[in-house]
């Protein structure tokens, strides 16, 4: 868990870890999630934000968790088969038409980026690549790395991507709410 640890290194994070319980998320999608992003929640367990501007989605609750997220989602496009769309070429796992494979949104930030991982339940969580856009109506960008690396570099790599925040924050940091 390297980058989460560096995560908690360069944001100086002291609270004490949380018992999160996932039993639920991963029982619905069908598949375990990426045990850094697992350990990220619960290292960081408080909600809050990275530098007031990147969420990372809970395990548990009925707003603002992994598993209530996805399902909203599964649900717009049950409901309006065009808001498939927004998430081509990959759609979402368990939509119907994607197999096994899918996005399942880890989080966002305040100015409408989304992150998800690109699932597949025939591989191991921790080769899931990141897929990451500035905003809804913007292709997807992939990076092949886990999400608690991802958060690190938009953290404190103003080169990384448009998603960074490097060169406006002059000190990484998380933010309880």
């Amino acid at each position: 868990m390297e980058w989460v640890n560096r995560l908690v290194t360069v944001t100086g994070w002291s609270a004490e870890p949380g018992e999160l319980d996932w039993a639920d998320t991963e029982r619905v999608l069908g598949t375990p999630l990426p045990a850094d992003f697992k350990e990220m929640r619960r290292r960081f367990a408080a909600w809050g934000a990275f530098c007031d501007h990147v969420l990372v989605l809970k395990a548990q609750g009925v707003a603002e968790s992994v598993l209530a997220n996805h399902e909203s989602l599964l649900r717009s496009v049950r409901g309006n088969p065009d808001n498939r769309r927004m998430f081509e070429p990959f759609g979402l796992l368990g939509d119907g038409e994607s197999g096994g494979k899918g996005l399942v949104q880890w989080g966002y930030s305040f100015i409408e980026e989304e992150y998800y991982w690109l699932a597949d339940t025939s591989h191991d969580p921790s080769t899931w690549p990141v897929v990451a856009r500035v905003d809804p109506l913007e292709p997807f960008q992939r990076f092949d790395m886990t999400a608690s690396e991802f958060v690190y570099r938009l953290l404190t790599e103003a080169e990384f991507s448009a998603f960074s925040v490097a060169g406006t924050i002059e000190t990484p940091y998380y933010r309880a709410f």
